[in-house]
């Protein structure tokens, strides 16, 4: 639709046009605008041949009037490109120099004496003299010639001139600079007529035959096609070059007429080429959107009207609705009348032709048409729109709302349970153990206030061992399940849904939130990692990178060197491949007990234990062995088991309170020595006078005395506020010390080492087993083999030996290659944002408050969750079981348009382009046929 239609102002301008169309056709007639008329889709495209061919009339009525008339569209080749062109030239010569004298308004008397000898005596007389003023004045004559001319090809020497004149003046000015250059050629105004020459039958009459051909491939609406696009680009065109003409005959009066400038006032012209845009405007525009009521049309006159037009009407059969070929007629006669009267004062109101005038008959009549040829183009352009217009105002009539994306989103879900024998479900999954309340909830949810979670095509794959890499030397084995989720996500124009991962524990509960990419088979490489307990709510944004289309990567490489085609494929399968989302969750107290020896469950109410348990093992890096059970008996009971475990935590606890103590008593006798040695230090410097040897005393304890004035009574508060600044200062130096983080991202503490990221700790590991490379030896029984594309709208991911995640974006990518949907699904790649945040409680009678995680706050995070994973695992030699991996694989379903633009302008229903992808997308997700997935329809 166009950026600058206004829907109400146009179908006010029409319903002000609908009084003239009354006082022309018949008393009976009574023409609407298509909108108010109940009409038929098909009606729509004749609606849209009517006006357009209304409009290449009215135009060739107005070409006419430059010279364009039927000899001329005769003669014309239509086999080459046609062009009108618009030259001028001016030129300025200098003709004589004058001195005028002007009378001022200013006067002065004179009284002269004459002598006589007679009887009277001498006599006086008055003379009263003007004051005049001389001007020099410099004569110029300026002429302009221009001329409209037709010309086929690139023959310019062979043009055909339809209208021209050379016009002359002499203009005065009161300068002898030059007013204007000595010569100047315009730059030529060109608009090409070939569009316009190729909709002209000329056999046998002169007839206007646009049609909008419906049966061609790219022909969307009425208004989306290329016939009616390339008839609004030569109305785009037509303004632009009358415009420039426009400008160029305005030019005539300010540049030339309004430097003239003699010094006696001359007269002013009464005329102006102002008067000729109201004329322009107040002629008859024939171009509008009408159409007939259904009783109306019966009425039509059988007698042809005499036609005035260069053009005829061609006629055609029609579903009726629009205007009678005899009414058409009627309209472009009075078209015709009310330019040929506005001529006609044209004529009447400036100087002809043969006069030496810069602007005579000739530039007015140019610059009236000039002005009313751009009134006709807006008139088709606006039309256009408004048909457009019109179908989206019946969408919304008929719907009751002006539907949004969201609208659709709620309608796919409902179309898909409808449809589908598995619906795609919420992901939003509980963390929890069989029998047990969930300790938390891992979803993807919108970013905006209704936090509605995505939904997913899902399977649980089977059982098979993740490899998690820790370090160069921990590799982590998790056996939990794992699951495959589908993601049909889909957007309109450049608008994104922001998305976030949002992990939510209970009190007193925690978990391990790993977030990666899926590397092989059964490996994935993680990429950060936290912890998640205590009421803690953390929300991770979600990055979406489309990929280009299969079709859009084909067309791109096409005309490259096989090298470059080569290394292009291999950088996309590596997008591809990088493109699997994983999603790791590990509960802690189950690993916790399998770790410690302990039964399954034994720490489901030992809040204080398991939370003493993972302090000691994320903040001090004990080892595992100086805390688990240590009896071998297998008849001890439960609190036995739990008592011991409890004491091996108070002998860890109290060799690590012993240390601390250790490490203040050691400081502060370090500080007494200091301070006792600088004070030896300061007595064998000071004199054997008392009052200087306390002065020196002091000194020794405090560098700066100036401070306290130098007074006796402050030496005595300083004095005896030395052995309590000491006693602080060794206080402050037993405490241990804080964790820190190094350079190379290693975390430090107190004589500990981080073993999950010591760099140091990882490089003399030189004779670790090395870890088996991830291998594929899993089944997956539920997927299903297929190799014919061409029968199966989506292909087989199933291998006979195992599931490699890595591999079903490209097997996605060649199943969409084939399909219709190829140029509008995109592999997504999905990534976490750098800035998280995080809702936590930090003691039970504070309320929640939210922070932003940064780079090295999330550094931090991760480490505490892999040195807890590292302790968890004994260093990887324990596999984790409660663990789950959710494997996300995103495509985006893509419009170039806004859902309604979707619609309306390239006429696409976007459900069923949805439901198509829906059914590639799952069958490749589930491993099953399409059809396999579709309802029966005694379900439907």
């Amino acid at each position: 639709m166009s950026s600058s239609y206004e829907n109400l102002a146009f179908q006010r301008k029409v319903n002000d046009a609908l009084t003239a169309v009354e006082r022309i056709l018949a008393i009976e007639k009574k023409p609407l605008i298509a909108g108010e008329v109940e009409h038929t889709y098909g009606a729509k495209y004749e609606l849209v041949n009517s006006v357009s061919n209304v409009a290449i009339i009215a135009y060739m009525n107005a070409l006419e009037k430059i010279g364009l008339d039927a000899d001329v569209l005769k003669a014309i080749d239509d086999s080459t490109p046609t062009t009108l062109c618009f030259d001028a030239s001016t030129t300025c010569k200098f003709l004589e120099k004058k001195v005028v004298d002007v009378p001022m308004d200013r006067s002065y008397e004179q009284t002269v004496e004459t002598k006589s000898t007679g009887l009277l005596g001498n006599s006086k007389t008055k003379r009263v003299s003007k004051v005049v003023q001389h001007i020099e004045e410099w004569h110029y004559k300026v002429e302009t010639s221009w001329c409209v001319s037709i010309y086929s090809a690139a023959d310019v020497a062979q043009k055909r001139v339809l209208k021209s004149r050379v016009g002359s003046t002499t203009l005065i000015t009161q300068s002898k600079d030059m007013p204007l250059p000595e010569h100047k050629d315009h730059e030529p105004i060109e608009l090409s007529l070939t569009w316009l020459m190729q909709q002209i039958d000329k056999t046998p009459q002169l007839t206007s035959n646009f049609r909008v051909n419906v049966e061609e491939n790219k022909t969307k609406t009425p208004r989306r096609n290329e016939a009616t696009q390339n008839a609004i680009d030569f109305a785009d065109h037509l303004k632009g070059w009358c415009g420039s003409v426009s400008v160029f005959m305005s030019k005539l009066e300010l540049d030339i007429l309004h430097r003239h400038n003699p010094a006696k006032n001359e007269p002013k012209a009464k005329t102006s080429l102002r008067k000729t845009c109201n004329l322009g405007e107040k002629i008859f525009n024939p171009v509008l959107p009408l159409m007939e009521e259904g009783e109306d049309l019966q009425k039509a006159d059988g007698t042809e009207i005499e036609q005035k037009s260069v053009l005829r009407l061609q006629s055609s059969s029609s579903e009726g609705f629009v205007l009678s070929p005899n009414d058409i007629t009627k309209l472009l006669n009075e078209h015709v009348n009310s330019m040929a009267a506005a001529l006609a004062k044209v004529s009447a109101s400036f100087p002809p032709d043969a006069e030496d005038n810069i602007v005579a008959v000739s530039e007015a009549t140019l610059s009236l048409l000039t002005v009313h040829l751009p009134h006709l183009c807006n008139n088709f352009i606006d039309s256009m729109a408004y048909v457009e217009n019109m179908m989206e105002e019946q969408l919304t009539a008929a719907i009751g709302k002006r539907i949004t994306a969201d609208d659709l989103d709620t309608f796919v879900k409902f179309h898909n349970a409808r449809l589908l024998c598995q619906v795609p479900q919420p992901f939003s999954h509980a963390v929890r153990r069989p029998e047990h309340t969930p300790v938390g909830l891992v979803s993807i949810e919108s970013s905006d206030d209704e936090h509605k979670c995505i939904h997913t095509h899902a399977r649980v794959v089977a059982n098979s061992t993740l490899k998690m890499p820790l370090n160069a030397a921990t590799v982590l084995e998790l056996t939990g399940k794992q699951y495959l989720h589908g993601w049909l996500n889909h957007r309109f124009e450049r608008h994104h849904n922001d998305y976030q991962l949002v992990g939510r524990a209970r009190q007193f509960s925690a978990y391990i939130l790993v977030i990666g990419t899926m590397t092989g088979p059964n490996s994935i490489e993680p990429k950060d990692a936290i912890i998640v307990q205590n009421k803690d709510e953390v929300m991770i944004p979600l990055l979406l990178n489309e990929l280009p289309t299969a079709k859009e990567f084909k067309d791109a490489i096409k005309s490259l060197s096989p090298e470059q085609q080569s290394f292009a494929r291999a950088y996309r399968s590596m997008q591809l491949q990088s493109s699997v989302f994983g999603c790791v969750v590990i509960q802690i107290k189950p690993q916790l007990e399998a770790l410690l020896g302990l039964p399954r469950n034994a720490l489901d109410k030992e809040m204080k234990l398991t939370q003493h348990l993972m302090e000691l093992f994320t903040e001090y890096q004990v080892p595992s062995d100086l805390l688990s059970y240590s009896g071998r008996s297998e008849g001890v009971a439960l609190e036995d088991k739990l008592d011991n475990v409890r004491t091996n935590v108070k002998s860890v606890t109290d060799v690590i309170e012993g240390e601390k103590k250790k490490q203040m008593e050691m400081a502060k006798a370090k500080t007494d020595m200091a301070i006792e040695h600088k004070l030896q230090n300061k007595f064998a410097e000071c004199s054997y006078e008392p009052q200087s040897m306390m002065m020196s005393c002091e000194e020794a304890c405090y560098d700066d005395s100036s401070d306290y004035g130098g007074s006796s009574l402050a030496s005595s508060r300083r004095s005896r506020a030395a052995p309590r600044m000491m006693a602080r200062t060794a206080m402050a130096l037993a405490a241990p010390p804080p964790m820190s983080i190094a350079a190379d991202g290693s975390r430090k503490m107190s004589g500990h080492r981080s073993l999950a990221w010591d760099a140091s700790y990882s490089a003399q590991v030189v004779d670790a087993p090395q870890q088996q490379q991830p291998t594929r030896t899993e089944v997956v029984t539920d997927f299903k083999c297929k190799t014919d594309l061409s029968s199966d709208i989506g292909t087989s991911i199933a291998k006979s030996d195992g599931v490699d995640f890595t591999l079903l974006p490209q097997l996605l990518d060649a199943a969409v290659e084939k399909t219709d949907e190829a140029s509008a699904l995109r592999s997504t790649i999905i990534k976490t944002g750098q800035s998280w945040l995080r809702n936590r409680q930090e003691n039970l009678l504070s309320g929640l408050k939210l922070k932003r995680l940064l780079a090295d706050e999330l550094k931090l995070e991760k480490i505490k969750a892999f040195d807890l994973l590292d302790a968890l695992s004994r260093s990887g030699s324990l596999a984790i079981e409660s663990s789950e991996l959710h494997v996300i694989i995103a495509v985006t379903h893509c419009f170039e348009k806004d859902i309604i633009g979707t619609i309306i302008q390239d006429n696409i229903n976007p459900i069923q382009k949805l439901e198509s992808s829906t059914l590639l997308f799952a069958s490749a997700i589930h491993g099953v046929d399409a059809r396999d997935l579709i309802k029966d329809e005694s379900e439907l």
